[in-house]
């Protein structure tokens, strides 16, 4: 019997497929992660745990992620990008307008020319159609956070965007630091990491490690120290913070107000001190909490907007930091 070439391309393409899903030697902890801020949603993709990476494969987090992840590679691991490599471009601008009202103050300043240039690094072609798909609509949301629809907080969106961006950053650097360019525990992340974003069925281990299995079935509530764990959520939600200077360890009047069934918060409220102008301050902030853990933060000066809690620190909270 006689087969049609693309059968055996199909055949081949499986056989790679099931050599590299169950890659050997590859266990849930050897993908290094230690410190890094978005650990659990990294080790989730690592193991092809998908539905659990707690990001959206069109979200901001991931675009973040993946640009930042682009960037560290091109610099600290060019060696092994692909023969089709392609070239990282940028743009920079090379005239400005500015706009002087009757009295020659400056009231409007843009670039009217700029130009794109090679960057002289290189990245990964299929990581790079990805991350320019997600600049385009991140720039789309920038636009409407400045245009917001009606009745929507104007700065809601912006707000989300520093939150994640800020929490992204180091985070690529540090897990290139920890694993070797050519190991296959960050070939296993970043094949994955590719098949997260362009809607790709995920690579598993051969154990079938999960990210809540890793952690030998984390998850289980632990009564924790909910002022410490709300001043560390503050303190780094305030690197992104305008005029406001947050006063560590200010946090007082702790407050579980809803419980679920299990007895995990649903929502606490606490107050906190800080610097507005060089006055000091009183604020409070809310805790929303869902599957067991922070997922919003609703400061008083704008209670309808959720800011994005840190990653690492509901990590921490998760693995029992905060007894």
């Amino acid at each position: 019997m006689r087969f049609p070439i693309q059968f055996f391309v199909g055949v081949a393409a499986c056989v790679g497929l099931a050599s590299l899903s169950a890659q050997s030697g590859l266990g849930p902890n050897s993908l290094k992660v230690d410190g890094i801020n978005y650990e659990s949603e990294v080790q989730a993709i690592y193991l092809g745990d998908f539905a659990n990476a707690r990001m959206q494969r069109d979200g901001n987090a991931y675009a973040f992620l993946l640009n930042k992840f682009i960037a560290a590679y091109s610099r600290t691991c060019a060696a092994q990008l692909p023969s089709n490599k392609v070239e990282i471009m940028a743009t920079r601008c090379l005239r400005e307008t500015v706009t002087r009202n009757g009295f020659g103050v400056e009231t409007n300043r843009y670039c009217s020319q700029s130009e794109t240039y090679g960057t002289g690094r290189y990245a990964d072609p299929d990581l790079m159609a990805i991350s320019k798909r997600l600049e385009s609509k991140t720039a789309g949301e920038v636009l409407g956070s400045i245009i917001p629809r009606q009745g929507q907080d104007p700065g809601a969106s912006s707000r989300r965007m520093v939150d994640q961006a800020l929490a992204a950053n180091g985070d690529m650097e540090k897990l290139l630091s920890q694993n070797s360019c050519n190991s296959a525990a960050l070939k296993r992340f970043q094949a994955n990491f590719e098949r997260f974003g362009s809607g790709g069925a995920p690579l598993k281990l051969a154990s079938g490690a999960t990210l809540s299995s890793s952690r030998g079935g984390g998850g289980a509530y632990v009564p924790s120290n909910y002022g410490k764990m709300i001043n560390d959520l503050i303190a780094v939600n305030a690197q992104g913070w305008m005029l406001n200077r947050y006063i560590g360890s200010s946090v007082s009047n702790v407050s579980v107000t809803r419980k679920d069934p299990a007895g995990r918060p649903l929502t606490i409220s606490a107050r906190y001190r800080f610097n507005q102008l060089g006055q000091p301050s009183n604020g409070t902030v809310r805790v929303e909490y869902r599957d067991g853990r922070p997922v919003c933060l609703y400061f008083f000066d704008a209670p309808g907007t959720c800011r994005v809690p840190s990653p690492g620190v509901v990590t921490a909270y998760e693995k029992g930091e905060y007894r």
